[in-house]
């Protein structure tokens, strides 16, 4: 496959570059303050930060009017992800672009060693780092995936449609990149990080930092927004999916994605079909242990995978479930209402 040319300027203009923080914040205003106070503590002081209120109607104007002068504020009509971060992005003039959502919040290293790694490796065009879960009080309660890619990932998206990169909170970008793939796409059912981790990679070398640089905030909204809409996780891949191959012809590749590759893809059509097929299941179980070998995932995280998308296609009208609760949840849960039915037979 011919490869496109990846120039990039040796480093950044200067030795102080300004940082550009974007927060898109939506009806989070009982959270937007801790947010917004761990970007202004951040040890790194030469940033901006942009928080992009995208039509909230609870409490929060009033929250980003109490940081006048801290921060600049931009309220507009709710458009979505993909409309808040083409504002912000519109507004900034840092050489180096960090997103933050609204409900989570940044170690206070963290755009230190974002402005560091840039600095030392001028290929990379995305840094993607740890993360700590934490609950609604920020107690900590577990951690993501310590796997992240490294290098030219091209070749992972156009033959898995994946490959192991940060959240949206735990991602930085060159401006340089982000001006090339800009305007982010606006409909409904698109996310905008999403269409940036597969699109920046075709421009150059993704990077990482094994270290847990922000927190992610488990809460109800994120723990059951659409874990089970297989309608809307279905169009998430196919956009995906859209964005490689537009991507990989924009920069004259003529390698494409094939979705019949994307493991998730396949496992979720089963689940909406509601038809069990063996060799289905066990192409979908081949295809998930190529792609974490390729991806070089963890044993523990291989494993969820092959479960998980295992069970959806074996047992499709358990899909949902297996989806919605997660494979702990659903094996809980079926131990539970195992033992009950046990009970109920040994007191008749």
């Amino acid at each position: 496959m011919k490869k496109p040319l990846k120039q990039l300027e040796s480093n950044l203009s200067q030795q102080n570059p300004l940082v550009s923080v974007i927060i898109g914040n939506y009806n989070y205003g009982h959270f937007l303050a801790e947010a917004i106070d761990s970007v202004l503590q951040q040890t790194y002081r030469h940033f901006e930060l942009i928080v992009v209120d995208d039509g909230s109607t609870d409490n929060s104007r009033e929250v980003i009017e109490s940081y006048q002068g801290k921060l600049m504020a931009i309220f507009q009509p709710n458009g979505g992800q993909g409309v808040a971060f083409n504002t912000g992005i519109g507004e900034a003039r840092g050489e180096i672009i960090c997103f933050l959502d609204a409900d989570d919040y940044y170690h206070p290293d963290k755009l230190s060693k974002i402005v560091s790694s840039f600095q030392a490796h001028p290929q990379w065009v995305q840094i993607s780092h740890g993360r700590i879960s934490v609950d609604l009080q920020g107690n900590r309660v577990g951690s993501g995936s310590k796997t992240h890619n490294q290098g030219d990932v091209s070749q992972l998206l156009l033959q898995w449609g994946r490959y192991a990169m940060g959240i949206t909170s735990a991602l930085a970008y060159r401006r340089q990149i982000v001006e090339r793939v800009l305007p982010i796409p606006t409909t409904r059912n698109e996310a905008a990080d999403t269409y940036l981790t597969a699109a920046a990679p075709f421009y150059g070398e993704v990077g990482c930092i094994d270290e847990p640089l922000m927190f992610y905030r488990m809460h109800g909204n994120n723990l059951q927004a659409h874990t089970d809409n297989i309608r809307f996780l279905l169009k998430q891949r196919e956009l995906n999916a859209e964005y490689i191959n537009a991507t990989a012809a924009k920069v004259g590749l003529s390698d494409r994605f094939d979705l019949r590759r994307d493991a998730d893809y396949r496992s979720l059509k089963a689940v909406q079909q509601g038809t069990f097929s063996l060799i289905e299941t066990m192409q979908v179980i081949w295809l998930s242990w190529r792609e974490s070998r390729a991806i070089k995932r963890s044993p523990k995280d291989t494993l969820e995978r092959l479960l998980r998308r295992g069970l959806c296609v074996l047992l499709p009208s358990e899909g949902r479930s297996i989806l919605r609760q997660g494979l702990r949840g659903y094996f809980r849960g079926q131990l539970t209402r195992m033992g009950q039915r046990f009970n109920l037979v040994a007191t008749k």
